[in-house]
């Protein structure tokens, strides 16, 4: 990566790159059904989590809402997995106990008590604002973070170019002393490298990087990097 010497900002995406939604995720739905008593769901994550990531994609390029996205992924998972259920009712159960759960990437509060020390952090996450704000609080993530930008303020998602000016303007950065962290390459990547901003990828599966970005696989590693 070059030029990290005029790096000022870094700015994490919050899913998927600090907080395990995957697992957190799992836990939640096992607590779910077992309070609900309901059967045959031994394979519902294996199924939920690309659905889940096509839905993102679609809410992401503004195709769907975030109730359709809230309601529909958990439909299709059932029907996939032959379990009849009410969708809409677990739906909420699902989003009101998720963060009971906050397990976060190995390293993250070492990573982050680190990089605090030479940076100024903040967050862009596409994530509703309230299920967002409960993450950090649970997590004790808040006070990493100078700012918290979420598509409901900006008014547009990850990829689009408004969030991330709309997150430089709320941090008072300058694209070319900023850095973005994420794990999708669409939306926190390239959306970010459409700004001007640096980017490092954090590539927790190893897919190929055809793009040949900077990327890591555990979140240490940025500090070798920064």
């Amino acid at each position: 990566m070059k030029a990290k010497e005029h790096i000022t900002d870094l700015f994490f995406d919050l899913d998927h790159t600090i907080y395990d939604f995957d697992k957190n995720s799992a836990l939640t739905f096992q607590s779910v059904f077992s309070d609900l008593k309901l059967e045959g769901t031994q394979n519902f994550m294996t199924h939920f989590k690309p659905i889940n990531d096509y839905y993102w994609e679609k809410y992401a390029r503004e195709e769907i809402t975030s109730d359709f996205l809230r309601y529909g992924r958990l439909k299709d998972t059932f029907d996939a997995i032959q379990v009849n259920v009410s969708d809409d009712h677990i739906a909420d159960y699902f989003i009101e106990n998720l963060t009971n759960y906050n397990h976060l990437f190995r390293d993250a509060h070492e990573t982050l008590n680190h990089l605090k020390s030479k940076y100024r952090l903040h967050i862009i996450t596409n994530g509703p604002e309230k299920v967002q704000e409960k993450k950090l609080k649970n997590s004790k993530l808040e006070h990493y973070f100078e700012t918290v930008t979420n598509s409901e303020r900006a008014g547009v998602k990850k990829p689009h170019p408004g969030i991330f000016k709309y997150a430089l303007s709320q941090a008072n950065a300058d694209p070319q002393n900023s850095l973005m962290i994420g794990d999708n390459i669409k939306a926190d990547i390239h959306g970010a490298l459409n700004v001007g901003m640096h980017v490092i990828w954090f590539n927790e599966f190893q897919l190929e990087n055809t793009d040949n970005i900077t990327e890591i696989h555990h979140l240490k590693q940025l500090l070798d990097l920064l």
